[in-house]
């Protein structure tokens, strides 16, 4: 003989997967900011943010409005002829910041943050071409304009790809989202 669940038992049992479905989609509403920005998938393609975010990795990355905190992952616009890339780097000086390298140590306002870097080939020094005069380890001091952040990418040395080294700092409007989190780890980046 089957017992049939008292009656206040039986309603409670009923309000459970509806209370679980309201707080998925609060959680969902409240992480894509009322279901107007769903994070976006990317993929790293090289070691220039290893150890942050090695090559191979995959991630998400929000579209974001306003200025980054310092030490921000952020996704900027880079054009090269005719063809747009979203490249990874770190914002490390917001506006009105002073920002200089010391044979490769990074100073922000004088002070050396706490964000993982490293730099590969310390004899692979070069002079800069572009808007800020000295080496890739030897710069500044260079104090950021308004609305504008200045990006640099973890790995010191990488020539190959860009940032506010090669290029100046980089205005708000072509900063287009923030990293959220890696949803794959990368390969293990050159040593």
């Amino acid at each position: 003989m089957v017992r049939a669940l008292p009656t206040v038992k039986r309603q409670l049992w009923r309000w459970i997967p509806s209370s679980l479905l309201v707080l998925l989609l609060a959680a969902l509403a409240l992480l894509t900011r009322g279901f107007t920005s769903f994070p976006s998938t990317y993929y790293m393609t090289g070691p220039s943010m290893a150890p942050s975010v090695g090559p191979g990795a995959w991630f998400l990355a929000r579209s974001s409005s306003g200025l980054p905190a310092r030490g921000d992952l952020v996704l900027v616009e880079h054009w090269i002829d005719d063809t747009l890339y979203h490249v990874l780097r770190r914002a490390v000086a917001l506006s009105g910041d002073t920002v200089q390298m010391k044979s490769g140590v990074l100073l922000v306002n004088g002070t050396s943050p706490n964000w993982p870097a490293r730099i590969v080939e310390p004899r692979a020094e070069r002079i800069l071409d572009g808007p800020i005069p000295g080496t890739i380890y030897n710069w500044g001091p260079v104090t950021v304009g308004p609305d504008s952040v200045f990006v640099l990418s973890d790995t010191r040395d990488m020539i190959g790809w860009p940032d506010s080294r090669f290029f100046g700092a980089v205005p708000r409007k072509r900063i287009t989202a923030r990293y959220l989190f890696s949803l794959r780890r990368g390969t293990a980046a050159m040593p």
